[in-house]
């Protein structure tokens, strides 16, 4: 679309001072659009312009665009020549809108920005002409130069700044370094001033990296939101670390107003050494990261060096190289399912009851199967576990779906983990709720299993998950019953099915009068609540034999055999149904 059809497209007044002829497009195209929102966000150029109607800024506020962003830039980069659309809810709106976005750049092998769409649910989905019209005015915004700006140096993209990084690595010396700069208190900053402060101060620290006295043929990246990143070739450690402090003293001098206060911004910063011998200049970035993120541990508005001696920051790189590769792993789909059966100790109603709990694993590069051990860290730190939770339980309900009914009239349970994050996600209930019952899976198939302290993270949204899915027949389990808060009003609370003792009290049970005593007291409170017991990690003939005596329910451990993959006991017990 020609600059001049989108003039034509609305007399009206823009709602606020425009602030660039980007803006001034983006607001003559809304109402052709009849979208929410329309976003311009160029991490190339710093620009990110953002238009709304009043009322409808109010339902989707631009922040739906401006953390959706960098995502979308990075699948953008990869698809240029793509549409991008996807559900997004507000932040308080329980109805999904849409959102889309295409790319923006000179042509498809440089894309320099990303232009966004996002309606509310009422409007209905984008239509063919509206995706074309989006498609044009970006093309539009390229060819007008609307994303250029005048500062001194250009942020890459981080396609774009690895590319350069591995190009521009010697070949033979003292190596070369790499910034990472994350802004402090961000959260602080959007929740007293709104997001237009955290723009702000991200355009701020943008023009301050984007000016600074930085070494010849230093690269810069915006990574997103206020996040950035430097390259500095050919730069000894101790060169680097000053530039560091430079920019953190720089940034640190700088104040804007938030909410009618002069607030002085800060930064922190890691540096890390890129070697030559490095295999991508992921790696050196990766560790540059974590001493940012010990930085902000250590005070924050202060530089950290990596050192492999620094345990805590080689834990904290450890979990961003984990990370990244459960993000991987979700995304290719690679996830397994094991299965282990809680196996019944005495007699009692639920005894012809078939129990598996199924466990979580990731498919390594190589095939092997990777243990929680050794990625919930990562998982946990970067927010990653609702994602995790939901792409087992897709699995999960996807393969009780399809065998619903060759297992009807089977009395079978499988009991699956959930973390505190995904408790408190509104979506997850409606998502659970609506697999249930109906063509979904059985209720009574399925118990959701809860550390204590996830349970109490948010006991308001707990009970409401409880209430919803046991109408449904859905049972629920404290896991790891005594190793937590271990409050009996938490108890009385959440009215839990079954108590699962943790290992600690099992693994010594025999030669330990005081794990003894305390499971005998579980067992005496749970069978008076009318609860169930379950002892983990049982792994010899003498133990199971002293739980049973205790009065324990049921058992699960290596003595009863090793997980099996999800997939071989679906179809062992349907082979045994036929």
């Amino acid at each position: 679309m020609a600059p001049e059809a989108l003039q034509r497209l609305t007399g009206e007044e823009p709602h606020r001072e425009l602030g660039s002829g980007a803006e001034v497009m983006l607001v003559r195209a809304l109402p052709e659009l009849d979208a929410a929102v329309i976003g311009l966000w160029s991490p190339v150029h710093g620009v990110h312009e953002f238009v709304a109607p009043t009322a409808a800024g109010a339902e989707f506020p631009e922040g739906v665009i401006r953390h959706a962003a960098p995502e979308l830039m990075r699948q953008i980069e990869t698809r240029p020549r793509s549409v991008i659309a996807r559900r997004i809810r507000s932040g308080t709106a329980q109805t999904p809108g849409q959102l889309i976005a295409v790319a923006v750049g000179a042509d498809a092998k440089r894309v320099t920005g990303v232009l966004c769409a996002v309606r509310a649910p009422q409007q209905g989905r984008f239509s063919a002409r509206e995706l074309r019209l989006l498609r044009h005015l970006a093309r539009d915004i390229a060819a007008e130069g609307l994303l250029e700006r005048t500062s001194p140096r250009v942020f890459l993209t981080r396609m774009q700044f690895e590319t350069e990084v591995e190009r521009s690595a010697p070949a033979s010396g003292s190596g070369s370094c790499i910034l990472y700069a994350d802004l402090d208190q961000m959260h602080a900053l959007n929740k007293r001033g709104g997001f237009s402060a955290g723009d702000r101060a991200i355009t701020t620290a943008s023009d301050v990296l984007a000016n600074a006295a930085l070494p010849a043929g230093a690269r810069l990246c915006h990574l997103s939101g206020d996040r950035f990143t430097v390259f500095l070739p050919d730069t000894t450690l101790a060169q680097s670390r000053a530039v560091a402090e430079l920019v953190c003293s720089e940034i640190g001098r700088q104040y804007i107003d938030v909410a009618g206060v002069r607030t002085r911004l800060s930064i922190s910063v890691g540096v890390a050494q890129l070697w030559p011998q490095q295999e991508a200049a992921g790696h050196a970035l990766a560790a540059a990261e974590a001493a940012c993120k010990a930085a902000k541990d250590r005070g924050r508005a202060r530089v950290e060096v990596y050192q492999d001696a620094d345990q805590s920051i080689v834990s904290r790189n450890d979990d961003v190289v984990i990370a990244g590769k459960l993000r991987e792993a979700l995304d290719a789909g690679r996830i397994e399912v094991l299965a282990q059966q809680l196996v019944a100790l005495r007699p009692g109603e639920g005894e012809n009851i078939e129990h598996f709990e199924l466990l979580a694993r990731l498919v390594g590069d190589s095939g092997a199967l990777i243990s929680p051990a050794d990625f919930m860290s990562a998982a946990t730190r970067y927010q990653m576990l609702p994602d995790l939770d939901r792409a087992v339980l897709k699995k999960v309900f996807a393969a009780l779906t399809a065998v619903r009914e060759q297992l009807s009239g089977r009395r079978l349970r499988f009991s699956l983990n959930l973390s505190g994050p995904t408790i408190g996600d509104p979506e997850f209930l409606e998502w659970v709720a609506a697999s249930i019952g109906g063509d979904g899976i059985p209720g009574e198939w399925l118990q959701f299993e809860l550390t204590e302290t996830a349970a109490v993270a948010n006991v308001a949204q707990t009970q409401a998950m409880f209430r919803r899915l046991r109408s449904r027949g859905v049972r629920f389990a404290l896991d790891d019953f005594g190793t937590g808060v271990s409050s009996l009003a938490y108890l009385k609370a959440f009215n839990v099915q079954m108590l699962k003792l943790d290992g600690s009290f099992i693994r010594d049970l025999l030669s330990n009068p005081r794990s003894q005593s305390l499971i005998e007291g579980v067992v005496w409170l749970a069978r008076s609540l009318g609860l169930e017991t379950v002892a983990e990690c049982v792994e010899s003939a003498d133990v199971r034999d002293r739980l049973a005596q205790l009065g324990v329910d049921r058992a699960q451990g290596f003595l009863f055999g090793e997980p099996q993959r999800f997939s071989e006991v679906i179809e062992a017990l349907t082979r045994k149904t036929g």
